[in-house]
């Protein structure tokens, strides 16, 4: 249920930009931003939200979103339209700018609600990799001199 709240939310977010932004550079039809949004939500969920958030961090999914959302307006846009021109560019970059400023509130949210109770006992995994052992040092000379004394 977690995932179901967490992946609505994610296409209000993309959906919203979408609707704000493409429109004012390219003529596309509300029936294909729609599909655009529910396709980019479920890819950006899957590499961004479960894949990298949990193993690098907030900064660095936000990052990834930002250009996936900028390469998929870009060439998913882009592509259906068959235009190179400027403003598809335009509408991939402050569509991408806009989506990663949403996304660094979705990610705490994510990692608050979603990923903290399916992570519960696990730890990062770089958090482990650098994780140092201590222990008490035991010189052995002096132990052994300690028991030949008893």
């Amino acid at each position: 249920m977690r995932h179901v709240i967490a992946l609505s939310i994610k296409f209000v977010l993309l959906a919203t930009v979408f609707f704000a932004m493409i429109p004012l550079f390219l003529r596309v039809s509300s029936a294909e931003l729609l599909w655009f949004s529910l396709w980019m939500t479920l890819v950006a969920y899957a590499l961004g939200d479960l894949y990298i958030l949990p193993r690098f961090g907030n900064i660095s999914a936000t990052i990834a979103d930002f250009g996936l959302a900028f390469v998929g307006v870009w060439f998913g846009i882009g592509i259906f339209y068959n235009t190179g021109s400027a403003a598809v560019v335009s509408a991939a970059f402050f569509s991408a700018l806009l989506i990663a400023l949403g996304e660094i509130l979705f990610h705490a949210y994510m990692e608050r609600s979603v990923l903290r109770q399916q992570n519960e006992g696990k730890e990062r995994m770089m958090r482990q990799e650098l994780q140092t052992e201590t222990a008490e040092e035991i010189d052995i000379r002096s132990a052994s001199n300690q028991e030949k004394d008893k």
